[in-house]
């Protein structure tokens, strides 16, 4: 059953990959907006940290580690691009613009990297505006649903990238630890 809905899911996906239409764009815009990238690029750069360890006796030159990672944004890109597909199923178009300009705003930017300093008595309001907006019970109530997608996606994604930058390193004659 996995592998068909995995199957399935892959045609429509690399089907929807050639045509891009404005919804696919709007949501890519959206994961990108939210988190998400910065999410699946800090993943990226983790499994290559557990490659490092695994193939430290290997003593790998920098230069091959930096060859592997030379498709992060494509990689990158390919998973929004699958996850994509993931939303657009749950949400429509005009439920992604109203996520989107939350996730525009300064308060949700803040929200997402507090870093940048604390949530003024505003942007409080906002946020919490927002999440008591219809979208964004409609999210809540998706989110069991939502969430065995993205995690479908998500597990074949880096067990597809761990094993590529595996086989690429031991085609390259390097062993892992024993």
């Amino acid at each position: 059953m996995r592998s068909f809905f995995l199957t399935l899911f892959s045609l429509v996906c690399f089907v929807g990959i050639a045509q891009v239409d404005t919804f696919q764009q709007d949501i890519i815009n959206y994961l990108n907006l939210n988190g998400t990238g910065q999410q699946y690029g800090d993943a990226y750069d983790s499994m290559f940290e557990v490659l490092k360890e695994t193939f430290e006796p290997a003593n790998v030159p920098e230069k091959v580690w930096g060859e592997l990672k030379n498709d992060r944004s494509e990689s990158l890109n390919e998973v929004i691009s699958f996850l994509s597909f993931a939303y657009r199923k749950h949400f429509t178009q005009e439920e992604i613009a109203t996520m989107t300009n939350f996730y525009k705003t300064e308060a949700a930017q803040k929200m997402l990297n507090p870093v940048t300093g604390p949530l003024s008595e505003t942007e409080n309001v906002q946020i919490a505006l927002y999440f008591e907006s219809d979208v964004a019970k409609k999210v809540e109530a998706k989110l069991p649903e939502l969430s065995v997608d993205i995690s479908e996606i998500s597990q074949h994604w880096s067990k597809d990238l761990f094993q590529e930058k595996m086989l690429a390193l031991l085609e390259k004659g390097y062993r892992p630890k024993q």
